[in-house]
């Protein structure tokens, strides 16, 4: 199989190309900035200077007719070795007013920007000027005679190399700035990618467990929120393995025990056939009509085990009818009789006068009242009463009511006794049933259209409460 980075390697890894390039950004930006900041200054400084400068030489070409002069009259100008300073007079004649600064290409520019600004204005002001691909700054200034006329200009030209060389640095020790940083927060990143990938490992672990079939293992719920809910959701799925593993192992437990009774008496009872008792009438119809109700009673279970394994989402289908009460009921009571009477258990039904019809599905009906009843003789002492009662609950629906003498539940058991498999203490204790008939006994009232309600009968036992639609004509 193809291996891939790990996680730390992917965070660490982004972490470091999003801090340079953040901070390179970041870096290029104020660089520019701080280049164009600069260049700014430079050009006030030089407009300045070259305002001054037109003004000085005006004045003395009016007072002496020459514009070479001693800087040190005017040290207000500050004109140092690094700007070369001309006077182009109207003729186009250029002047130095510092002999020997101005070389031959610069003095060819001069000419070249003057005449540019004389043609393009002939009234312009001051004017500064990007030249030689942004390595000089040019700046210009008219000047004037006494009576205000025009005689020339004074042109100033700024080398700004070493701004060039002064961003270059600047870069320098950004680029530095930026690999301390990037080195700080690998360092930071590092433990942040040792503290996620520390809970990763530990889900990728369970993960890997659970694939193998052992769903005990839980890892700590801990870190970030996100960390937080996917160690809590694989913890939950480990759970639910868990549950339906051992839900499983109980259902085959509890369908190999319930198979196991009735199937060795309907051996017995074949057996006894085999070697006589078909010649004795009554003993054969007894064992005949004991060997019906076993196998109503495999009929009933193999029902509840196809409906416990049906899938949540999908509807139990149903094909209900107008159905009596009263014969129905009684049909109930003839087919629990013997296993009632053979525990000394009675069995009574008692049936409201007038009461209509129920709608409902017979044969769902008869798995709801099967498992009711069947549940309340496991759990009824001998020489106890077991009563099915049904009455009109309201305009709209029928009640039936299973009430038998035994010990009744808990508190803990009544919030339970609906759950898959559970069997109450009492139910435990005999080992009998797999746990599913209430469970499935309320989710066949529910698809009627009903409600199974489970609670204790204030003259003591429990009762059970099925209400069920009335059918309409």
């Amino acid at each position: 199989m193809k291996r891939s980075l790990s996680i730390r390697a992917y965070l660490f890894i982004s972490h470091a190309i999003l801090l340079a390039t953040s901070l390179g950004a970041i870096g290029f930006i104020w660089s520019r900035n701080e280049y164009h900041v600069l260049t700014q200054e430079l050009q006030k400084l030089l407009i300045q200077r070259v305002e001054l400068l037109s003004n000085v030489v005006g004045h003395e070409i009016g007072e002496h007719g020459s514009v070479v002069f001693e800087w040190e009259e005017f040290p207000q100008i500050q004109i140092d070795g690094n700007i070369r300073a001309v006077y182009v007079d109207n003729s186009g004649v250029l002047h130095e007013l510092v002999h020997d600064t101005v070389n031959p290409r610069e003095a060819d520019l001069f000419l070249q920007l003057s005449s540019e600004y004389y043609l393009k204005d002939n009234s312009f002001s001051t004017i500064v000027d990007m030249q030689q691909e942004s390595t000089s700054l040019y700046a210009a200034s008219p000047v004037f005679d006494a009576s205000q006329q025009r005689i020339g200009m004074v042109c100033l030209l700024m080398p700004i190399e070493y701004l060039d060389a002064y961003i270059a640095r600047l870069r320098l020790i950004l680029a530095g700035a930026i690999l301390f940083v990037i080195l700080l927060g690998a360092g930071g990143s590092t433990l942040l990618t040792n503290y996620f990938s520390r809970q990763f490992t530990r889900a990728q672990g369970l993960a890997a467990t659970v694939a193998e079939g052992d769903y005990h293992l839980r890892i700590p719920e801990e870190g970030p929120t996100e960390l937080r809910d996917l160690s809590s959701y694989l913890n939950q799925l480990a759970g639910k393995l868990q549950e339906q593993v051992r839900v499983r192992r109980t259902l085959l437990a509890n369908v190999a025990h319930e198979l196991a009774r009735p199937l060795a008496g309907l051996q017995l009872g074949i057996e006894s056939l085999r070697k006589g008792a078909i010649q004795d009438a009554d003993l054969a119809d007894d064992l005949l009509v004991n060997m019906g109700q076993t196998i109503h009673r495999l009929e009933g279970l193999v029902d509840d085990i196809t409906l416990a394994a049906q899938p949540e989402n999908r509807p139990i289908e149903l094909h209900p009818s107008a159905l009596a009460l009263e014969p129905f009921l009684q049909g109930i009571a003839t087919r629990f009789w013997s296993l009632a009477d053979s525990r000394g258990i009675r069995l009574e039904v008692q049936i409201e006068a007038g009461l209509p019809s129920a709608y409902a599905d017979e044969r769902r009906l008869n798995q709801i009242m099967g498992n009711l009843v069947d549940n309340a003789i496991k759990f009824t002492p001998r020489g106890g009463v077991i009563r099915l009662h049904a009455e009109r609950a309201d305009e709209n629906g029928i009640r039936i009511k299973v009430h038998d003498s035994g010990s009744g539940f808990s508190r803990e058991e009544i919030e339970r006794l609906f759950e898959p498999f559970y069997q109450g203490d009492v139910g435990r204790r005999i080992k009998q049933g797999m746990g599913l008939g209430l469970a499935i006994a309320r989710q066949l009232a529910q698809a009627h259209g009903g409600t199974l309600e489970l609670r204790n009968h204030p003259d003591g036992g429990a009762l059970a409460v099925l209400t069920l639609p009335i059918a309409t004509a």
